[in-house]
């Protein structure tokens, strides 16, 4: 799986992205940018909170690029998802 980081370039360098899709995401494909999985944190929040927020600004970006992309940045919320914030907890308070 590719880091979040280079998905996050790759969307923001993309020319496909344009108007309101790339004026509303920007900020938070700006802040994965600095992150690798959807564990990691920017500032206060981690990737795990930025992602659904990217995801519902770039809705209106079409074409091959945004479709692989996207996928992406949903493959990397859903695989966290599935781990469980709840057991990831668990294991750096026992550590």
């Amino acid at each position: 799986m590719r880091p979040l980081r280079e998905i996050a370039r790759d969307a923001l360098n993309d020319p496909t992205l344009k108007g309101s899709a790339r004026a509303w995401s920007t900020p938070y494909l700006n802040a994965l940018t600095h992150c690798d999985t959807a564990s990691d944190t920017y500032i206060f929040e981690t990737a795990r909170e930025q992602i659904p927020y990217a995801l519902s600004n770039l809705q209106s970006w079409r074409g091959e690029s945004a479709r692989s992309n996207k996928a992406a940045l949903r493959s990397h919320y859903n695989n966290y998802q599935t781990l469980g914030t709840y057991d990831v907890c668990l294991m750096s308070i026992e550590c």
